[in-house]
Parts: structure tokens; sequence; C-alpha cells
């Protein structure tokens, strides 16, 4: 046997691991919830602060200085929590999927609510983002580079790639991120 060689383990499918774990079914629910009020929480304590940043009613680089702590010391908080969420909902949505839609949606529906879903949002639970502007860019998930040249862009909802010319929208950008086909992507964004 090669010494140089590394053992790796196993990659599963998040359905695999639902299937090896079974015990998790029951505790999903109640984790969505601990994180649904946890980022409720985060979400009111920074726009407490932000009130009372705005309040002072002072220069326009105070104010921009304010927001830029709450970027980098509150904000990294709220997107890890996000990016959780995302997944346990998505694990739920494994879990049953018949159960996450509702039928008295036509498919042109669906696919509309789930063109809406923050694309943004989506790509942290997968992807490390950087803000560029009002848009944010990644190492493209499609092909490996050193630089990222992958764009997320929030006000149309769609992503580009400077480096494989790979384009989207959300729907799109779930399939590919998790491997499943387009029916799974909009049920699974519907939540």
């Amino acid at each position: 046997m090669n010494m140089n060689m590394k053992y790796q383990l196993p990659k599963f499918t998040d359905k695999e691991l639902l299937e090896i774990f079974p015990e998790s079914k029951e505790i999903i629910h109640d984790k969505i919830k601990e994180c649904s009020i946890e980022i409720k929480s985060k979400e009111q304590e920074i726009a407490a602060i932000l009130k009372g940043i705005y309040a002072l009613k002072v220069d326009e680089f105070s104010e921009w200085f304010g927001e830029e702590i709450i970027k980098i010391f509150l904000m990294p908080d709220l997107a890890k929590l996000e990016k959780n969420l995302f997944r346990l909902n998505h694990l739920k949505y494994l879990l049953n999927p018949k159960e996450q839609t509702n039928d008295h949606y036509k498919l042109e529906e669906k696919i509309e609510v789930a063109r809406r879903y923050p694309i943004a949002e989506l790509a942290r639970s997968k992807l490390e983002l950087m803000q560029s502007g009002g848009n944010f860019i990644s190492l493209c998930p499609f092909h490996n580079e050193k630089t990222p040249s992958f764009y997320i862009y929030p006000e149309s909802n769609k992503f580009y790639c400077f480096g494989c010319q790979a384009k989207g929208d959300v729907i799109t950008l779930t399939m590919a991120l998790h491997g499943i086909e387009f029916k799974e992507a909009v049920g699974m964004l519907q939540n």
C-alpha cells in the first residue's frame, strides 16, 4: 500500500445522511424553529443599533462607520444563521417533498414564487460571498479558479461567471449547488 495515499471518507448526499441518521428527522423541525427565533432576534438587535445610530443625527461618515461596524461584527453571525436555516429547510424538504408543496398553486405560480427567493441567501448556503458594491462575488462553483469571477446580482436575482460564462437565476443555481432537478429546486425554494 502506498503510504502517500490519503484515505478519503465517502461523500454522502443529504438524502443519504438522513437515511443513515433517522433520529435527525425528529430534531429538524425543532431546530428550524430555534434558528428562526435566533434570526429574528439578531435582526431586531441590528435594527435597534441602526436606529440608535440614525437617531444621533451625526455626519454621514459617522453613520457609514457605524454601518460598517455592524457589517463586520454582526452581519457574519446573521449570515451563518441564515445559511443554517436554509440547510435545515432543505433537509426538511428532503424528508417529505410532497408535504412542502401546496396543491392549490399551479406550476407557473410555484415557479414564480421560487424565482423570487433571494439568490444571495441561497448562494450563502454553499459559497463564501464577498460584497462588491450592491452585488456579491465568489469563487465559481462550476469550475476551479483562484480569483473570484462568479457574480451574484441581488437586484435581478441572477448570477453570471466571467470565467466560464455560466449564468442563470435562483432556480438554476439551486439545481447546480444541490445537484437536484428543476421540479425539486422549485419545491425547495417554496420554503
